[in-house]
């Protein structure tokens, strides 16, 4: 039985503050490979939080040609696992329910 290789896989790690945002890439080992943050406060538009999000991640990825993106975690306040939605989250600007897991998906495929 051969053994995978896992050398190359990463996964892309993001947690969603009142105030910050963070993120990284990690690989199989649990290692950092790279990170970064962003402020979450000032964009009124979930879209336009995600766009940025997108942007500085691309960078990131685009900083290790070698790896390949495996999947995106996601933690973030009020946050419905089963559902993929951030629900009445207090501290963040965006206000009801947002489907976030189907934004996400949508921009970074």
């Amino acid at each position: 039985m051969a053994l995978l290789d896992l050398s190359n896989e990463v996964a892309i790690g993001i947690d969603i503050g009142g105030t910050n945002t963070k993120f990284g890439l990690v690989n199989h080992r649990g290692e950092i490979l790279q990170k970064g943050s962003l402020k979450t406060t000032g964009y009124d538009k979930v879209e336009d939080f995600i766009d940025e999000l997108y942007n500085n991640i691309k960078t990131l990825v685009d900083m290790h040609p070698e790896v390949s993106v495996r999947g995106v975690g996601v933690g973030a306040p009020n946050a419905n696992y089963y559902k993929g939605t951030i629900e009445h989250a207090p501290n963040l600007n965006w206000k009801g329910i947002i489907p976030f897991a189907k934004l996400i998906t949508e921009k970074f495929e």
